[in-house]
């Protein structure tokens, strides 16, 4: 059983949905995001860290640029109102403001 709602939460977050909120995510952090010359060029989902959250919904990592220091982690959860995946938080690493906040 645990498997199987393994297996779910790793076909939802690797869904189309989750992918806009990601992407949508970065470029709201930082102007230009996964544009060629910006300082956010990649992401990758890590797989081993999806989770489910005591509080409902699904806890992951997103390392960024292929660099395991620079991480975003979310919180996807299903609207109750109109039943689409939403961020509900989340948090980033030192390395990954930095390098944010040294680009302004």
């Amino acid at each position: 059983m645990q498997q199987v709602q393994y297996n779910e939460m790793v076909s939802t977050v690797k869904s189309e949905e989750v992918k806009n909120i990601i992407e949508h995510n970065l470029k709201l952090r930082h102007e230009g995001a996964l544009e060629n010359g910006d300082v956010i060029q990649s992401y990758q989902i890590d797989v081993d860290s999806i989770e489910h959250s005591p509080m409902g919904g699904i806890i992951f990592k997103v390392y960024i640029n292929n660099d395991e220091q620079l991480y975003v982690h979310f919180l996807i959860n299903k609207d109750l109102n109109s039943g689409q995946l939403v961020n509900e938080g989340g948090g980033t690493s030192q390395k990954f403001r930095e390098l944010i906040t040294a680009d302004k």
